[in-house]
């Protein structure tokens, strides 16, 4: 099997699942909003979501499908380098690394 293949075989199933499961949850968030006729446009904070959901909160179905969609392609980076990290291809290691540093970066900073 090529490392092409191999690519497709791992980033294929964490981008599709990410993205089906992000718009499940975004489908869950909006069902439930206009169920209840809840309003609000905030965003739930990340410590929030989880007794949020455990409330049926619309919007904490919302900022996680939101948040899932977001870190769907890091986890495809993840993924991507560990084939790399695999077949031993250095160069894609390297700029996969390098994507994930300039992520991280702009997260750090982003919370500053």
């Amino acid at each position: 099997m090529s490392e092409q293949e191999r690519l497709c075989r791992v980033v294929q199933p964490i981008l599709r699942w990410g993205m089906m499961i992000s718009l499940a949850l975004m489908l869950v968030g909006l069902a439930l909003g206009i169920a209840t006729g809840a309003e609000g446009t905030e965003i739930v904070p990340l410590e929030d979501i989880p007794s949020g959901l455990v409330e049926m909160d619309p919007l904490a179905f919302l900022t996680l499908g939101i948040l899932l969609l977001i870190i769907t392609p890091l986890a495809r980076v993840f993924g991507a380098l560990s084939v790399f990290l695999k077949e031993r291809d250095r160069q894609f290691v390297l700029v996969s690394i390098a994507v994930l540093l300039a992520v991280t970066v702009a997260v750090l900073l982003g919370t500053i």
